[in-house]
């Protein structure tokens, strides 16, 4: 029970430790009623939205058998330099996966005028002060034929805010070896934060939920939150039962992720022929990891 909430206290201390530094710097002396009312401020911050936008243009008809994929967590795109580093880094891509990706924003236009990407975004809450909606976003050079969004059941504490499930898919380049008709389903999540296990296997069953009667390629990615060895192996337990691998990604973990490593990519029917993470982009609190990918040879 200990490591299960190990985290969520984390979160809650995060919060005090602040509020005792403001505190300090006015001289003032901490209250319960006054950290009663900032816990009401940062609840009241937010709203749920759960909804679905669709921007841009896509530039082909089929995606494959050479996909160039980038996976990315932008931090609401609130650090300095976010849309030079983003441009670039999408220029070659055929599928963009965004974690805490933001609309109503001054970057909208960008993915709005798109010609080279569609772009869906699932919602799951708003800031209700600026209007801004956060959550997972895709972006393909292929119109994707099927989407399918999913909140998670349950709220972080504190902001009582969800996270995402964004599944989407896309037609596939036919091959001579092959004339069945199939789809690459991409499985784009954000897993919930600082709460017990039991919430976190739930939603983590919630993504997998989307693959089940999927017999094509799968790629499934994104920031899973696995701060701990116990939502790690029931993660790895459950990419297992549907044939997904883990994408093997050399990095050093981060002091600000406590040393866990939480961004995964896993991938069914589908080879591996690079992998980067750019340890040189700083406009994240994640690195970006662009990744090669084609159609297994059966």
């Amino acid at each position: 029970m200990f490591e299960d909430c190990l985290f969520t206290r984390k979160f809650v201390i995060t919060y005090f430790v602040c509020f005792l530094h403001i505190c300090n710097a006015t001289s003032c002396s901490p209250s319960l009623s006054f950290l009663r009312a900032v816990f009401i401020m940062m609840k009241s911050r937010y709203s749920t939205v759960e909804s679905l936008k669709i921007m841009g243009s896509a530039s082909k008809q089929v995606i494959g058998p050479d996909i160039k994929v980038l996976l990315w967590n932008v931090f609401k795109c609130k650090r300095k330099g976010w849309q030079n580093d983003f441009t670039s880094l999408i220029d070659d891509k055929d599928l963009i996966l965004l974690q805490e990706a933001i609309l109503n924003s001054p970057f909208d236009e960008m993915f709005n005028h798109s010609s080279q990407h569609q772009w869906i975004m699932a919602s799951s809450f708003k800031n209700v002060k600026s209007n801004i909606e956060t959550g997972v976003k895709t972006g393909s050079s292929v119109v994707a034929n099927k989407h399918f969004f999913s909140a998670s059941t349950h709220s972080e504490p504190i902001t009582k805010t969800k996270k995402m499930v964004l599944a989407t898919e896309y037609p596939l380049a036919s091959t001579v070896e092959s004339s069945l008709e199939q789809s690459l389903l991409v499985i784009n999540t954000h897993m919930i934060n600082f709460v017990s296990f039991e919430k976190f296997r739930a939603h983590l069953d919630q993504a997998f939920q989307a693959l089940e009667h999927h017999s094509g390629p799968i790629l499934l990615a994104g920031d899973f939150n696995t701060w701990n060895k116990k939502r790690m192996q029931y993660f790895d337990e459950l990419a297992m039962s549907c044939s997904l691998k883990e994408v093997n990604i050399t990095r050093q973990p981060r002091l600000g992720h406590l040393f866990r490593h939480l961004d995964h990519i896993y991938c069914r029917g589908l080879d591996i022929t690079d992998v980067h993470v750019h340890t040189d982009i700083h406009s994240s609190d994640h690195y970006p990891i662009s990744l090669s990918l084609r159609f297994a040879d059966d």
